[in-house]
């Protein structure tokens, strides 16, 4: 995608500042999460929310770059507009199962972590179409 902007104005910087942030918070919300985790109290299910928390704002961060892209004259080779919907879909529903993580938190904090290793997995076999290439059917 980076080869594909046309040009960066003061939005793109903005918003790749707020997901610098969420990037530089996950390391605390890890070493938090992997400290407390195994202690089966309200300290796992807390340090498991702030954990999800700190996905959610980078997921979110990620979807409004997207989002950004999307933008008339942002890319050199433009997303067709029946495919902006459904690609934006698929960008950015990893932030809808972080909400859902976060209320799982409270309830089971092992499962809201198996829940951010499926949207892992989803994002490592997630189809892309390749720049310049055709929009999958």
């Amino acid at each position: 995608m980076i080869k594909n902007i046309a040009r960066v104005d003061r939005t793109l910087l903005f918003l790749n500042l707020i997901l610098l942030l969420f990037v530089m918070v996950i390391p605390f919300a890890t070493s938090t999460m992997a400290e407390y985790l195994t202690s089966g109290n309200q300290d796992a299910h807390v340090s498991m929310a702030i954990y999800c928390l700190a996905f959610e704002g980078m997921a979110l961060s990620f979807a409004a770059i997207f989002a950004w892209t999307l933008g008339e004259g942002r890319l050199l080779q433009p997303i067709p507009p029946s495919a902006k919907g459904p690609a934006w879909l698929r960008f950015s529903i990893g932030a809808l199962v972080y909400i859902v993580a976060i209320g799982v938190a409270f309830v089971s904090a092992p499962v809201a972590l198996a829940i951010i290793g499926v949207v892992a997995a989803y994002y490592i076999f997630q189809r892309a179409p390749a720049v310049g290439s055709a929009p999958p059917d």
